[in-house]
């Protein structure tokens, strides 16, 4: 076998030569033929017989060596080309390299084509997702809360009933933990099915692994801010600006997750002492763009003030109407919040590599501490991190941290009750404390 491949290759070679050479005659006869016709006419302009007999000349021995040498480039194009165009073809068919280059430029156009369709594919999903927000997003979670939390949900649902100022929200007297109410089993969370099992839903979308959710390593993170900046360190924007509570007022940011977000600021600056850049922007006037109008905007917010370490998009879940979520921490009635993270992995697609999060590790690292850190502060205070296929804008920055504060059916005091724990597991977080 090998000694076929052998001949093959020299009957080949010699196959090219032969066809270089005859070639090589070809560009020869048209330069004859042209002298032919150039002192063939006579004084009348008309053309003289030798002038027409070396036209068909060159015309034949084109023909004939095409049809030999070089079929495939016969059958493919035209035969009225000039001696330079079959030159340039018979190159490009037996040097396949150039031919890669030239095309080199569509090959890229038909990449960005494919790019583009599949940023379109996803923002499909993505509406899709949107559309069925309020009709099963994290239904089964809640679900099951329900019915192991009835007496004291029904409990704190009418203790809330008398308390609720539609249209308002004071500020509640929160009494803050000193101390971890509990002590996780850090060597139990270290497997990866107990540690999903405790504090991770993963969406049906996408999917994880133990190398990516490896508790050890995304422990070890460092998330203390420096100290000393001249600047904001923490930013806070919401994508979603227009969601609001139950009895929030539609339109007014006041009463949306922005409300939230100065009372959270407040908190932040007065009693930790963090500086705070707040951006109260509407970026969804157009929901299922809003991801892409933010991002701009948020690049130039961080590029404006490089001091800003963290980001946080503060949100409002959405559940079944009949759903209510709701906990006590501390004496005081609130809201849980869920943390949320993207992977740029969807089982669909695989890794979304137009859609890439360089920073991916640090996010997770960022959620997953503020997660157990709640759950040893404020037992009851997170209802754990729910992980989706996109990227939702946390690649921006290494420390980003989507929260989702409630939902629809929540009052907007019970949202704002739940900022004192927050912005007090941030500090823990950001001052260096872990699990």
């Amino acid at each position: 076998m090998r000694h076929v491949l052998i001949e093959t290759k020299k009957n080949e070679k010699r196959r090219r030569i032969g066809a270089f050479f005859i070639l090589l005659f070809c560009v020869c006869a048209a330069f004859l033929t042209a002298q032919i016709q150039l002192h063939g006419e006579n004084k009348t302009g008309e053309q003289s017989f030798a002038a027409y007999a070396g036209v068909k000349a060159q015309e034949s021995i084109y023909q004939n060596v095409l049809d030999y040498y070089l079929p495939i480039i016969n059958c493919e194009r035209p035969v009225e080309r000039s001696v330079s165009q079959i030159l340039t073809d018979a190159v490009m068919e037996c040097f396949p390299v150039y031919t890669y280059a030239a095309q080199e430029g569509e090959v890229a156009a038909t990449e960005s084509e494919f790019e583009a369709e599949l940023e379109q594919q996803l923002a499909e999903q993505l509406q899709e997702e949107n559309e069925a927000w309020y009709a099963d997003e994290s239904g089964a979670d809640a679900s099951e809360s329900d019915q192991t939390n009835d007496l004291l949900r029904q409990t704190l649902f009418n203790q809330m009933q008398g308390n609720d100022t539609a249209g308002s929200a004071e500020r509640s007297l929160f009494s803050y933990a000193t101390k971890k109410a509990v002590k996780l089993d850090l060597e139990e969370l270290k497997d990866y099915q107990t540690l999903v099992k405790k504090h991770y839903c993963i969406d049906g979308t996408t999917g994880s692994n133990s190398s990516q959710l490896n508790l050890e390593k995304l422990l070890k993170k460092n998330m203390k801010l420096k100290e000393d900046v001249d600047g904001p360190q923490i930013l806070i924007y919401h994508t979603h600006s227009l969601e609001g509570y139950r009895d929030s007022a539609d339109g007014d940011l006041d009463e949306s997750v922005v409300g939230l977000g100065d009372y959270l600021t407040e908190i932040l600056t007065e009693r930790y002492g963090f500086q705070v850049f707040h951006d109260r922007s509407t970026y969804d006037s157009d929901r299922d763009r809003a991801y892409g109008v933010a991002g701009p905007h948020l690049q130039q917010i961080l590029k404006d003030n490089p001091t800003i370490e963290v980001v946080i998009d503060l949100h409002r879940d959405g559940v079944g109407n009949d759903t209510y979520l709701l906990t006590e921490v501390n004496d005081t009635v609130m809201a849980p919040v869920m943390f949320f993270n993207g992977l740029s992995y969807t089982n669909k697609n695989g890794a979304l590599t137009s859609l890439k999060n360089p920073n991916l590790q640090t996010n997770l690292a960022f959620s997953l501490q503020m997660e157990l850190l709640a759950s040893e502060y404020y037992p009851g205070f997170s209802r754990g991190i729910y992980l989706k296929g996109l990227r939702y804008n946390m690649h921006y920055c290494p420390k980003s941290l989507l929260v989702e504060v409630g939902a629809q059916t929540n009052s907007l005091q019970e949202a704002m009750n739940a900022m004192p724990p927050l912005a007090d597991i941030l500090n823990r977080v950001l001052s260096g404390e872990k699990p």
